[in-house]
């Protein structure tokens, strides 16, 4: 493509994903697959969160006993891929079946009759030989960066990430964190006594800021007369873990050792309560940057949902306890369940949205406000949804429906990518439906924002999704050059795109819908309230704008690109108050508009914006340098202002 027009852009790396610090606590070898067993897994720079490496959490024990870990060590049976499908595998590296397949091969370590953590200590010494060798980092720098660390006695089992936010993450703005003497807020917020002991609060922190985005468990009211008629272990251990993120000196390596021990404990029941526990430390893992263990965690939590058949509508009645509330809380579960499987198989690229493919008659969710008040209307089916612009029946559908439709479109360009060469005909159908999917939406889904004032993020997510999907079908086929995002890998691996002479309409689609992302930051509503999947949109987002900025060539809309890519890492900024995927997500965006800015800069030294006065190249240079102030905001304005807070 041409530098002078719009489309010389560099392309969109696939999407991005996280990676932890482990500054403060000694974590066992990480759980690795075959093909990345080789890579570093100690950080390199606490600071920057391009240079800290992934690391899974082991299965073996945190103890400091040196042949301890052989003692938990175990062998994975089937790969990822091959599990997923419930196909037998040969165990080989890579397997038959995605070697043939082209599929990348992942081993992760089975759960399968895993009964907790071994008791190595005493009765006087309860938990000394099995805590966790070094200071554990209790206490949360986002909000006190002075405060001090101490060792803590953390149960042995399995390492969950470690309360790693960096000196650096830039204070709240809009983030209303939860302090010792402050009132908590539910879903629909009112007054609660102060006081509650740190567990509770993390429960209320998880209605309140993690809840709106994923609401599939029973309301924050009805969920607590539930717990008292009977015990939820494992889902309170599971929402403790969540809610720890958003909590002031909150235990998070503790509530996740007790998170994934309770799950696992062979003495949870294995219903969809567990199901729910499942699910949600699958969210919290993803958000950490711990991939693997996340997809490891659903793919049991998938496995377990069939086994007692979630996927069957009469599950919901059957299990519901004559109560309508609790089965729209099962409804909610498969679909929620199926949405975080397309989400994580689309910003990872390591599995295959493999739920897409289960036959399923679950019962379609209803309206958040109704789920709330517990005024359940009767489900409608996804095959009345699929019929509605023929059959002459007006049904109107929620908002979560709307959801559901968006990761279908999703299952669909993912499944096309298969495919080794698509043509024209096949690109076109599935466009059909993205296009059909923004035509279809009725009057009452067209606004974010209610007469309330509050968001519907369900609508939210829903456009959040079409605009991913819209990017991830045509990018590969924009020719837009995508060596200047070859870095930005936290997500997806990079894939290379051949660029082309033309400005195609596959580009101009792939660039639309990165600047209605942009739009949806620009949203009144706290961005630490969406899901942490955002984060990988709007990195995906961000490197279109990149892409664009790096044409040497002064762009038509220069200036509206330019605040767009303002806007983009703002929010990445803002996410990774809560959300460290963020944090590695804004190095990566950072290191490429490092590289852009440098080759800027020298194209005007050395005179090769021929056509431009001195001024408007000099304009020009000192709207870049801003930008580049701005990304450095990390190195040279919040650290200090932190420190001195």
């Amino acid at each position: 493509m041409e530098p002078a027009t719009a489309t010389a852009t560099a392309a969109v790396a696939d999407v991005p994903v996280p990676v932890p610090v482990h500054a403060h606590v000694h974590v066992p070898a990480p759980l690795e697959s075959p093909t990345t067993a080789n890579s570093s897994t100690s950080p390199s720079s606490e600071g920057d969160p391009q240079n800290q490496n992934e690391r899974q959490p082991s299965l073996a024990s945190t103890s400091t006993r040196p042949d301890q870990s052989k003692e938990r060590i175990t062998v994975p049976s089937a790969c990822v891929q091959c599990r997923s499908k419930h196909l037998k595998c040969d165990g080989l590296n890579p397997c038959t079946r995605c070697s043939s397949n082209s599929f990348e091969c992942i081993y992760v370590r089975s759960r399968r009759g895993f009964k907790g953590p071994r008791r190595n200590g005493t009765n006087g010494t309860p938990n000394k030989a099995n805590a966790v060798s070094g200071p554990v980092d209790r206490s949360c720098p986002m909000i006190n960066p002075g405060a001090a660390r101490g060792a803590s006695n953390v149960p042995s089992g399995l390492a969950t990430p470690p309360d790693h936010r960096l000196q650096t993450l830039p204070r709240g703005v809009d983030l209303p964190l939860f302090d010792i003497g402050q009132e908590l807020v539910s879903f629909e917020p009112k007054p609660l006594p102060s006081g509650l002991d740190i567990r509770e609060r993390c429960i209320e922190a998880f209605f309140y800021h993690f809840y709106p985005a994923h609401p599939f468990i029973l309301p924050r009211d009805a969920f607590l007369k539930l717990r008292k008629e009977k015990p939820l272990d494992a889902l309170e251990a599971a929402m403790r873990y969540v809610g720890s993120f958003y909590v002031p000196q909150a235990p998070i390596v503790a509530l996740g050792l007790e998170a994934e021990r309770t799950v696992y404990n062979a003495d949870c029941p294995r219903d969809g309560f567990r199901v729910q526990a499942m699910l949600i430390l699958t969210i919290g893992l993803d958000g950490y940057r711990y991939q693997e263990k996340a997809l490891q965690i659903l793919v049991d939590a998938q496995e377990l949902a069939l086994e007692f058949g979630m996927n069957k509508r009469e599950f919901a009645f059957i299990n519901g306890n004559g109560s309508e509330l609790l089965e729209e809380s099962w409804r909610r579960t498969w679909w929620e369940m199926y949405i975080v499987d397309g989400m994580i198989a689309g910003v990872h690229q390591k599995s295959t949205f493999p739920m897409k493919d289960i036959p399923a008659d679950v019962g379609l969710p209803c309206e958040e406000r109704d789920y709330v008040s517990g005024a359940i209307p009767s489900p409608h089916s996804l095959a009345d949804f699929d019929e509605e612009s023929f059959d002459g029946r007006d049904f109107s559908y929620s908002s979560f429906t709307y959801r559901i439709a968006a990761i279908r479109n999703l299952g669909r360009v993912l499944q096309s990518r298969q495919i080794m060469l698509l043509d024209k005909p096949t690109i076109d159908r599935i466009d059909a439906y993205l296009v059909n999917w923004r035509l279809h939406l009725p009057e009452s889904k067209k606004d974010f924002i209610n007469t309330e004032g509050q968001l519907d993020e369900m609508l939210f997510q829903a456009h959040m999704i079409t605009e991913a999907t819209t990017i991830l079908l045509h990018r590969e086929h924009s020719e837009l050059d995508s060596s200047v995002a070859r870095n930005v890998d936290s997500c997806a691996p990079h894939k290379p795109i051949i660029p082309g002479q033309s400005y195609n309409i596959h580009a101009a689609k792939t660039i639309q819908a990165a600047q209605d992302v942009s739009k949806l930051i620009q949203l009144p509503v706290p961005l630490v309230k969406h899901t942490h999947f955002f984060t990988c949109v709007v990195t995906l987002a961000s490197i279109v704008h990149l892409s664009c900025w790096s044409v040497l060539m002064p762009l038509v809309h220069d200036d509206d690109l330019k605040q767009q890519l303002r806007l983009n890492t703002g929010a990445l900024k803002t996410l990774w108050q809560v959300w460290p995927s963020a944090g590695m997500a804004f190095g990566q965006v950072k290191g490429v508009a490092q590289e852009i800015y440098a080759a800027k800069k020298q194209a005007a030294e050395v005179g090769f914006w021929a056509n431009l006065t001195e001024d408007e190249v000099m304009r020009s240079m000192i709207e870049d340098q801003t930008i580049m102030e701005e990304l450095e905001l990390f190195d040279d304005v919040v650290g200090p202002r932190l420190g001195s807070a």
